[in-house]
């Protein structure tokens, strides 16, 4: 319950209403990865609080490493509020490289909620190891990982496992992260990594039983941008810790470099739920509004913080802060990334 004295804006949000509409949360991926993952957590929440309780789906649209969904809603996109996008990391990393099969614009849309996610690379319990000391120490061995392409948001830990010299054979064309880590548990593969929502609802549990061997994150980012552990696991290193261990020095050199711009570009994995730019103010204040009450309830936090981290969700000005710092990545980067993707799968962008 509100107690609060509400704004004008506030007061015409709950006026405009959704009654009797079905919203629709695009997810531009296959159910079961770390995306759909996340949007599954945030629904049964955020539709408590739009005024006139609609009916709220998922609808996934897979394709193009989340190009095809995204293309499509910016060309396609009803202006009523009815239809929301949820961007991926695969979004970001395709506009921010240049690939061809992009025609949207991040500048198109109006960003309600951001989350900033991790990603942990795990192993199998075969490989024998129970860290990532005795899995750098062990002998060579086959390894193997299901990935979408190195054109999705897989593009940060392939880059990862060059600058750590982790030699992995890629399977590529898995649709998802979900399908990737289903291929990992039928024992076809003995390397993944998932976003933060996908790894606590599918992977822990398997974590618990011995069955997945956690060996690093991604890292994650404070609120002055300074490069850490990932807050939701702590006792893992991060990608600066373990070049530490393999090089005896800390990271540098282009490829570090370009791998690290990317990954401060896209804040981790960030995902971001957005409406187009030219959606009425009525229909933008009712989201912010239900997003703002949404962030305020004690259970929600909760539930947050213990799926997806402290301050992991972000509304308002800071969700728009994240989205404009997408793009923060130079030329010299951006070309030595095409060029690698290029050299070591012969992907030309």
């Amino acid at each position: 319950m509100v107690c609060n004295a509400q704004s004008q804006s506030e007061i015409d949000a709950e006026a405009g209403g959704f009654s009797g509409k079905t919203i629709e949360f695009i997810v531009p991926y296959v159910a079961g990865g770390g995306t759909y993952a996340w949007a599954e957590s945030v629904l049964p929440y955020f539709a408590q609080y739009l005024p006139g309780n609609p009916k709220m789906v998922i609808r996934s649209k897979p394709g193009g490493n989340g190009s095809k969904a995204a293309n499509e809603y910016s060309e396609k996109a009803p202006l009523d509020g009815s239809s929301v996008l949820v961007t991926a990391a695969s979004n970001q990393l395709s506009f921010l490289l240049g690939d061809s099969r992009v025609r949207y614009d991040f500048s198109q849309w109006r960003p309600l909620l951001a989350y900033r996610s991790g990603v942990v690379v795990y192993t199998s319990d075969g490989m024998g190891v129970n860290n990532i000391e005795e899995f750098l120490a062990m002998p060579d061995r086959h390894l193997v990982m299901a990935s979408m392409g190195p054109t999705s948001d897989d593009l940060f830990v392939l880059m990862a496992f060059e600058l750590l010299n982790i030699n992995v054979s890629s399977i590529f064309g898995s649709p998802g992260r979900g399908s990737a880590r289903k291929i990992f548990m039928r024992g076809e593969a003995n390397m993944d990594f998932q976003t933060t929502a996908s790894y606590m609802a599918n992977v822990k549990p398997d974590e618990n039983n011995g069955k997945a061997v956690p060996l690093f994150t991604l890292g994650s980012f404070d609120d002055q941008m300074n490069y850490i552990r990932d807050p939701m696991f702590p006792q893992l290193p991060n990608v600066f810790e373990v070049y530490e261990m393999v090089h005896g020095e800390p990271p540098s050199g282009e490829a570090w470099e370009a791998w690290y711009s990317l990954l401060r570009a896209g804040h981790g994995s960030l995902k971001l739920l957005v409406l187009p730019q030219e959606t009425s103010e009525g229909v933008i204040n009712a989201y912010d509004l239900a997003i703002k009450r949404m962030l305020n309830d004690r259970e929600f936090q909760a539930t947050v913080a213990d799926r997806l981290g402290k301050r992991a969700m972000l509304g308002g000005e800071e969700a728009k802060k994240l989205m404009q710092d997408r793009s923060i990545i130079s030329d010299k980067n951006r070309n030595w990334i095409v060029n690698w993707i290029y050299d070591q799968y012969g992907v030309r962008l």
